[in-house]
């Protein structure tokens, strides 16, 4: 039970990032509440068990061990644990982030509704930003007509109108320059030189014997017996 004593050695030999010296070292941060050192300490090593010392932290007592459990869960892909972390202890900002990284719809409509649903108006505001790419403007426009807060969604409407119309300008400008090219080729003369040679045959026509194919008589052409070609 004298841990304590030993963390100057616990923290020289850390850069080998040894699994056993990291929990060692990250457990005698947590009994010390030392959050700032453990959020650099698991930055710098992350040889631990990641799931573990989050669901550890995700009970303590302080915020900021609960917030450092939100961005384990986060770390290992955790999307949703450490969103809904992050709305228990009302760490809007950082579920907000959360969110966006996560790329995926339903977590950030999710804490869309969320934020509505607490009256938190300015927040729902702030997200349609931050998850910008992420929502679809026909449930933003349904959620704030629901809750009569329309001046809050109208500049990411106006946004997404905006965006909405800039690719319809370009579809338009590339559709009619393909239309113009295509015209264009239809309406160009074919160039009989660019064909190159033309064989014209008849009916009961055929090309000139070639030689050196074979030894045979050639009586169409008036050959005698023997002749071999030309």
């Amino acid at each position: 039970k004298q841990l304590p004593l030993v963390k100057p050695y616990l923290r020289s030999v850390q850069n080998i990032n040894n699994k056993a010296i990291n929990e060692a070292l990250n457990n005698l941060l947590i009994e010390e509440e030392d959050y700032q050192g453990l959020r650099s300490s698991i930055d710098a090593y992350d040889n631990f068990d990641n799931i573990s010392l989050a669901q550890r932290l995700e009970k303590h007592e302080l915020i900021e061990f609960r917030r450092i459990a939100a961005y384990l869960y986060r770390g290992n892909n955790r999307w949703k644990q450490a969103v809904e972390l992050c709305k228990k202890d009302r760490l809007y900002k950082d579920s907000m982030t959360y969110a966006s990284e996560s790329r995926q719809i339903d977590i950030a409509e999710e804490l869309i509704s969320w934020f509505l649903d607490e009256k938190l108006f300015e927040c729902f505001g702030a997200c349609l930003f931050q998850c910008y790419d992420l929502l679809r403007p026909d449930v933003i426009l349904e959620l704030a007509w629901r809750h009569d807060i329309m001046s809050f969604a109208m500049p990411y409407m106006i946004q997404i109108m905006r965006e909405y119309t800039t690719k319809v300008d370009k579809l338009e400008q590339s559709d009619q320059l393909r239309t113009e090219n295509e015209t264009a080729n239809e309406q160009k003369p074919i160039d009989f030189n660019s064909q190159g040679t033309l064989m014209i045959t008849g009916p009961g026509m055929s090309g000139f014997p070639q030689p050196g194919f074979g030894t045979g008589a050639y009586p169409q052409y008036g050959g005698a017996p023997g002749y071999s070609g030309y």
